[in-house]
């Protein structure tokens, strides 16, 4: 007949018993006469768990695996006439495949007197790869007698329910921005903060955030006064006037630690169901470069189910910079990674491409769709000839673009300053 599991609710109670009533090995130690010629009483101590008051909580972790938090309410009953000291006990979560999670060895000081019953609460934490719904937890310990002997507790299992509370929603969050901002004496940055007054959520920059290069200066009196209200809430990245000459020190000084690591200014984070990479197009992205490998290493550790990524130079535009191939490899790892979009600046325009691959090929299915939103208020720049993938276009209006990031999709907005009749917006899905 095979041997039924216990159920839950099931006493399971296990003693260790001397060598001759176990007709072998020992559980208890082995203590001399008395000078009288009796052996004293040597303890015998049981060990049970009812499972009916076993709790599992758990919570998903940011790598992946559930940690189950398990409370167990341990008896030990002694029954051969001798105090005992439980020392040590370890709980171990298994199934029929084996162990969910390595053993938890804990050091104990449970005193145990001579035909008593003592109650104990143990509580361990276990961090699982896959979570069952039936479970068993395994205890086993060492204790010793009076005399200072050592001996095993008789192994004991009971079953665990393991449940997994559902994960809190993904939140939908605003993510909004432009580039190209902080020129002295033009009224667009203003204009422009002004939307973002009106904005909740994250606020990007595109780069060259103050005007005619960074210094403490043009951040002061440039970009401060109008987007500089929202500089709690901004991620900013890098454009050439931000970096001229490596002079970007009043950059990182202004932003902090939000710019990322001096000198580099890459770096990425979590918004709602989407990873971000902030990147800096000022420094070489192509394979065998440190940012190509960090954004590589990026990629392979991101979870989440969309990814956007932001850097200056655009790799295609119709505006007087043109195409730039700093950021082609970058590109090709995004797709390979099922990035949804990339946002820059550099041309004073607004353009929005459909998918498309790091050779501009339409992709509908797997390509990346670019926006370039050079319109935060620096001079607007004339349009070149209408190049091949372009969905909307505009040089006539200074504005943000406003993206509402839902946890497998997006909405996209471009919000005109006040008197500009210039819009465009639409939705996608994430396709990773």
């Amino acid at each position: 007949m095979a041997r039924r599991r216990p159920r839950v609710g099931t006493l399971l109670s296990l003693a260790c018993a001397c060598a001759a009533a176990c007709g072998g090995g020992s559980t208890t130690p082995s203590t001399p006469s008395s000078p009288t010629g009796v052996a004293p009483p040597r303890p015998a101590v049981a060990l049970s768990v009812t499972s009916s008051p076993l709790a599992t909580t758990a919570v998903i972790g940011a790598n992946g695996k559930a940690l189950h938090t398990l409370a167990v309410q341990v008896t030990f009953r002694e029954t051969g006439g001798a105090a005992a000291h439980v020392t040590a006990l370890t709980l171990a979560l298994l199934d029929d495949g084996g162990l969910l999670a390595p053993a938890g060895d804990r050091a104990a000081d449970i005193a145990i007197g001579a035909n008593a019953t003592v109650q104990h609460e143990l509580q361990q934490a276990f961090e699982v790869d896959r979570s069952p719904e039936m479970a068993r937890v395994r205890i086993t310990g060492r204790a010793r007698d009076a005399a200072g002997a050592a001996f095993d507790l008789t192994m004991i299992e009971a079953v665990v329910r393991l449940t997994i509370p559902a994960p809190p929603p993904v939140p939908t969050v605003m993510f909004s921005g432009a580039g190209d901002i902080g020129l002295c004496g033009s009224p667009g940055p203003e204009a422009t903060a002004k939307l973002l007054d009106e904005t909740p959520g994250v606020v990007f920059t595109l780069g060259d955030n103050a005007y005619p290069h960074a210094s403490a200066e043009n951040f002061s009196n440039c970009y401060d006064p109008s987007w500089g209200r929202h500089r709690s809430r901004t991620r900013p990245i890098a454009g050439n006037h931000d970096w001229y000459n490596n002079l970007w020190g009043a950059y990182f000084d202004y932003f902090g630690a939000s710019a990322g690591i001096p000198g580099l200014g890459y770096y990425s984070y979590d918004l709602g169901g989407w990873h971000v990479l902030a990147l800096n197009s000022n420094l070489h992205g192509n394979v065998g470069s440190p940012q190509y490998a960090w954004a590589r290493a990026d990629l392979a550790a991101t979870r989440s189910a969309c990814i956007v990524a932001l850097w200056h130079h655009p790799r295609y535009s119709s505006g007087p910079g043109g195409n730039d191939t700093t950021m082609k490899d970058v590109w090709k790892l995004l797709q390979e990674h099922g990035a949804e979009l990339v946002l820059s600046g550099h041309d004073h325009i607004y353009e929005r491409y459909a998918p498309q691959d790091a050779d501009g090929r339409l992709d509908l299915a797997r390509g990346i769709r670019q926006f370039v939103v050079g319109t935060g208020g620096y001079t607007l720049y004339d349009l070149g000839q209408l190049p091949a993938n372009v969905e909307a276009r505009d040089n006539r209006s200074w504005g943000i673009l406003r993206l509402t990031l839902h946890p497998l999709g997006y909405e996209w907005e471009f919000v005109p300053v006040a008197g500009a009749a210039f819009r465009d917006g639409g939705t996608a899905a994430c396709s990773r």
